[in-house]
């Protein structure tokens, strides 16, 4: 009697209870506050986004800016758990730009990992006037936006929206990186003209480091031609804009172009090397260098990774640039491509095989050819093979005496090792013949004690 009325109390309660009562966006502005003091901006972010589609609209800014705050001119998905963003979803993307006001109140916007999306979640940035950076390409700091599948952000839904900022009066926008799949896109190519002439409109724009007007007429701000479409005279990180001298002048150097990362960005902002091999740039947190021994220039490790055009010592290991240090390769096997230089290979050393060994690279005047010892014997050791002029067989003398000398030691090695293992094996054979003499007058012991005992069993017998 008393179980049921317990259940009759449970389901009144039930009933007279308020529909939000049961959900978490009825709980009171303060106990949410207070519950997302202990996340983090990103989670904080996240939790107000997902009680606003719970919440009337008239409630969602004051609880929104209560639980998120008001600092978010810069939004980074990338500063985002990975796992997390590359889920999002365009629903997603416009939930957490409306829950932070981000049309008035995000100057940059980077998308970084927000590979399932189209673009529709950006219509809420629609005719701002305070953002100044947006960042499509969707991948993070010194990552290549070239990216293995082809992510569906489309440039039909994006470029309306592109337009609504860069039309709206006060327009700040000042860089825009694009995604690598637009270009080509014939709408991203008018897109382009029309971001040239925005730039060129507002107001005098002048380079950061001489001072130079650059908003003229001429100035393309991203190029109509070429296969990058990447914004000229503007640094990705500080936004600080140069003009085409201190750009390209080799004295001056403060905007370079990372060919990996594809940004342009200043001296000051992020250190660049130039990779005197493959002549490319690079951002050196993206790419490791080695100097060249000779000149000091940098040669990027894809470059020494594949040897193709650059030269390093057998003997020190020290890397020779081939385009301003070339003769700094004293010797270069003809077959195997193994290089000396000149502070390991002095001339003395051609006559004198003992101080760089048998394999040292040496050139015949008799063939014109140069080789390692090990090349060159192994050429006269063929039968086909054109290397029978008495000087490669006279240079290639002291390898065979060495690599014979190197046969007798081993013969004499082995031999040694022979003959321990034949002691072992005497050793052995000795003590199996002891253990079978003890076996056999163990067994003749056994013997006599069995005969004993039966004489004893037999005695006892008669008695």
């Amino acid at each position: 009697m008393t179980s049921a009325n317990d259940s009759s109390k449970r389901r009144r309660l039930l009933c007279d209870a308020s529909p939000d009562a049961c959900c978490l966006s009825g709980l009171p502005n303060g106990v949410l506050t207070n519950v997302a003091n202990y996340l983090d901006a990103p989670s904080r972010l996240f939790f107000a986004a997902a009680l606003a589609t719970h919440q009337i609209a008239a409630a969602s800014d004051e609880r929104n800016t209560a639980i998120v705050g008001n600092e978010w001119s810069t939004l980074d998905f990338g500063d985002i758990e990975k796992d997390l963003v590359v889920r999002l979803s365009d629903g997603d993307i416009s939930a957490v730009l409306i829950c932070i006001d981000a049309v008035n109140r995000v100057k940059r916007l980077k998308l970084t990992n927000c590979i399932h999306i189209t673009g529709t979640g950006l219509e809420p940035l629609r005719g701002s006037t305070i953002i100044e950076q947006i960042d499509l390409s969707l991948v993070g700091k010194h990552q290549s936006p070239r990216l293995s599948s082809r992510p569906p952000i489309s440039c039909k839904l994006v470029v309306p929206i592109l337009d609504s900022i860069i039309e709206a009066e006060g327009c700040s926008l000042r860089h825009v990186q694009f995604p690598s799949v637009w270009r080509g896109r014939v709408e991203f190519e008018q897109f382009i003209g029309r971001y040239n002439e925005m730039m060129n409109r507002g107001g005098i724009i002048n380079c950061a480091k001489c001072n130079t007007r650059l908003t003229t007429e001429s100035v393309n701000w991203i190029d109509n031609y070429g296969i990058d479409r990447i914004q000229n005279y503007t640094c990705y990180e500080c936004l600080k804009h140069y003009c085409e001298v201190c750009t390209d002048d080799d004295d001056k150097d403060m905007l370079s172009y990372c060919i990996l990362c594809e940004k342009r960005l200043c001296t000051d902002c992020q250190k660049t090397k130039w990779c005197i091999c493959c002549d490319f740039e690079y951002c050196v947190d993206h790419m490791d260098f080695t100097d060249c021994s000779g000149c000091g220039v940098g040669l990027c490790k894809d470059c020494i990774a594949s040897d193709s055009n650059c030269n390093k010592c057998y003997k020190c290991e020290e890397y020779f640039c081939e385009c301003n240090c070339d003769n700094q390769i004293w010797a270069s096997c003809d077959s195997c491509k193994k290089n000396c230089c000149r502070e390991c290979d002095e001339e003395d050393i051609w006559t004198h095989n003992e101080k760089n060994g048998t394999d040292a690279i040496q050139f015949c005047d008799d063939c014109n050819t140069c080789y390692c010892g090990k090349c060159r014997a192994s050429m006269c050791q063929e039968k086909s093979s054109h290397m029978n002029c008495a000087g490669c067989i006279q240079l290639a003398g002291p390898f065979f005496l060495e690599e014979n000398k190197t046969l007798r030691n081993e013969n004499k090695k082995v031999k040694a090792e022979n003959e321990t293992l034949r002691d072992k094996v005497s050793l052995t054979q000795n003590h199996n013949n002891s253990l079978k003499e003890q076996l056999q007058y163990q067994m003749e012991k056994v013997k006599e004690l069995e005969e004993k005992m039966k004489q004893i069993s037999i005695g006892g017998k008669d008695e």
